[in-house]
């Protein structure tokens, strides 16, 4: 996995500046709540006494930050000494103002420079590309010597701020958008400037380590498949076969309306299982499979406690994993992107995901009976007494909405099972299954 993870880095991708987040406490504020997007930075930088709101205990992430402010906050955030006897050296930064101490200390750390006729500017709005110098500067980190490509979209390889997005790439404090972009002139808002803050103390807290992006995906448990992985519900689609999971990102500039091909801005990341007919031992497998692909990249690596084999094609966007269960199977693992703008963050995303993916145990000798027992099911929909008896043939069958009083019926529960990925509204007086629909939806 490590060998996949720095070649990927070679490869022109980013990694994402808003992740998802979910609220397992009390919200400090007001107005980011959990599912805010900025909810897990602002609530670890003030914890951290770094950041603070304002008297009506909102925090305000929408408005704009000035130099002033986050001049003040990267100070805080990486403990720069403030405590000083400073000298006046801006002309628009006095003694008698609140950030005098914060600048000043910023100046002489050398994260922040006036401008060419020797002002500050506190007051004015910090742009993204301002934020990384200032940000990556005051945490001494350290960066690459050059850059040699592209490292955006809209950040080419000679741009000023190229080095300093690449490290913001390469450790997942950024991510572009669909088209490759990250808008490096864009102004910063109080939240988002929090979250490359939270970022990139997470990273040096982590000795350098990739900020995790991943942490509040969803976990797609495998039903049929012994895996269970972490995903992106917001960009990845799921179609599942009785005999493998894909996680499917389509090309919609594109209209892709298949998994079958990669199309310029898709990806997709399939799970399946080989049987191992010929009950090959790991060595004899891997040394088939190299011989398979004479051309690509291998790496042996363990994987839990099972061994596995990565096979890299790094030009063509593609990367397998083998993971060697026992004789009888093999868990196989398939990626591949398209070379469009997309491509600036899918491979970041599959790295995310594969770095989740976990073995769980099932019992791989029973044979995959979805039809015939879906066909069960459908036999006795509008069946009075039936219909708990059938839902229970569903080990993974979920509530995802009641209606208390439904029209004309009592009360009205919305069942889905992803194995099957159906929902069953199901009526409880009667104990009887009224209809059912594709997918997962409560919309009859």
């Amino acid at each position: 996995m490590k060998n996949f993870i720095k070649q990927l880095v070679l490869v022109i991708f980013g990694l994402s500046l808003f992740a998802n987040a979910q609220a397992v406490s009390a919200a400090t504020f007001s107005d980011v709540q959990g599912d805010n997007t900025y909810y897990d930075a602002v609530e670890y930088l003030k914890e951290k006494d770094i950041i603070n709101g304002y008297n009506d205990g909102t925090f305000g992430p929408d408005k704009a930050i000035n130099r002033a402010e986050a001049t003040k906050i990267i100070t805080k955030a990486f403990k720069i000494d403030t405590t000083k006897d400073y000298e006046e050296s801006f002309p628009d930064v006095k003694k008698a103002n609140w950030f005098f101490t914060f600048v000043m200390a910023g100046k002489e750390d050398g994260f922040i420079k006036g401008y060419d006729d020797g002002t500050f500017q506190p007051a004015k709005q910090v742009k993204l590309s301002e934020t990384l110098k200032m940000v990556l500067s005051a945490g001494k980190v350290e960066l690459s010597k050059e850059v040699t490509t592209d490292v955006f979209m809209d950040v080419k390889e000679e741009d000023w701020v190229a080095i300093y997005a690449l490290y913001a790439r390469e450790h997942n404090i950024l991510l572009a958008d669909k088209e490759g972009n990250i808008y490096p002139g864009k102004e910063m808002t109080r939240g988002a400037f929090a979250e490359i803050i939270y970022r990139t103390m997470v990273v040096l807290e982590n000795n350098g380590k990739e900020f995790p992006i991943y942490k509040n995906w969803t976990t797609y448990e495998g039903i049929d498949l012994p895996f269970e992985m972490k995903y992106d519900s917001e960009i990845w689609e799921i179609i599942k076969t009785p005999h493998d999971v894909i996680f499917f990102n389509p090309d919609e500039d594109n209209n892709q309306f298949s998994a079958a091909r990669i199309y310029p801005n898709s990806a997709k990341v399939e799970v399946t299982i080989d049987e191992n007919e010929a009950k090959s031992s790991a060595e004899v497998y891997f040394n088939d499979i190299k011989s398979y692909f004479p051309d690509a990249k291998y790496t042996e690596f363990t994987w839990d406690k099972f061994k596995a084999l990565e096979v890299l094609y790094s030009d063509e966007k593609i990367v397998d994993w083998y993971i060697y269960l026992d004789s009888d199977y093999v868990l196989a693992v398939y990626a591949q992107y398209g070379e469009g703008p997309e491509s600036y963050r899918s491979p970041i995303l599959i790295q995310a995901m594969l770095s989740t993916l976990k073995y769980k145990e099932v019992d791989l000798n029973v044979d995959d009976n979805s039809e015939e027992l879906l066909a069960t099911i459908f036999k006795n929909i509008l069946v009075e007494g039936k219909g708990m008896q059938m839902l229970n043939t569903l080990p993974d069958k979920i509530i995802i909405e009641t209606d208390s009083v439904g029209v004309g019926t009592g009360a009205v529960d919305y069942y889905y099972s992803e194995g099957v990925d159906y929902t069953f509204k199901y009526e409880r007086e009667s104990d009887v299954i009224l209809d059912k629909r594709k997918g997962k939806t409560s919309e009859f």
